[in-house]
């Protein structure tokens, strides 16, 4: 088999010796494998970068013991035919559970500035459509965070995701101060932030 060299940086040829020490495997066979992993995510369409995050979300997901491949026909059904009959009491479990996977979330994107990357994984992982978020200045609050939802989902099952997400940053200490949804299939949530995480404990 031909074999090609390839200048990699400092930093990635010490954590590649360190790999292959770990694994007792050669350095060409660990930067093999990476290399043929990442390109096999590129020829489909993706991009390197979003295999580490990936990969985290699942061990996080697999601790909390989360359901895949659960399809949104059936989520739909379950926000119309059981959690709207008690909207105020699902509403408040879905902001619960959405904190305690953002508690857990910290392990993965520890400090506000890995917000957007957290936002952007669980748009994979869910694909509920896009999501965006905007830091800006109020004028009052100061410091703001903007975060919309486009989906092609129910208003009322978008009603219980925006709630979930509220709660998965309210563990980073973002509180929110306003919130609308609007009849586009689009929620806007608005995030006061100042400075520092709250403590995150899970609430059981």
């Amino acid at each position: 088999m031909p074999r090609s060299s390839i200048a990699v940086s400092d930093e990635v040829a010490s954590m590649l010796s360190q790999v292959a020490k770990g694994y007792k495997q050669t350095s060409y066979l660990i930067a093999n494998e990476c290399l043929e992993a990442s390109l096999k995510i590129c020829n489909e369409g993706g991009n390197p970068t979003q295999i580490y995050g990936a990969w985290k979300m699942l061990q996080i997901g697999k601790q909390i013991g989360s359901l895949q491949f659960i399809g949104k026909d059936l989520l739909e059904k379950i926000v119309h035919e059981i959690a709207m009959e008690h909207p105020e009491k699902n509403l408040k479990m879905w902001r619960e559970g959405g904190h305690n996977f953002g508690v857990l979330m910290q392990l993965c994107f520890p400090t506000i500035q890995d917000i957007v990357t957290l936002m952007d994984q669980l748009k994979q992982s869910f694909a509920i459509g896009t999501v965006e978020m905007m830091k800006k200045r109020d004028e009052i609050e100061g410091e703001v965070y903007e975060l919309t939802l486009r989906s092609s989902l129910s208003r009322e099952f978008l009603m219980f995701i925006k709630e979930y997400w509220s709660g998965i940053l309210s563990a980073y200490g973002l509180e929110v101060i306003d919130s609308k949804i609007t009849n586009l299939g689009a929620s806007r949530t608005t995030f006061a932030y100042h400075g520092k995480l709250l403590k995150s404990e899970i609430i059981k």
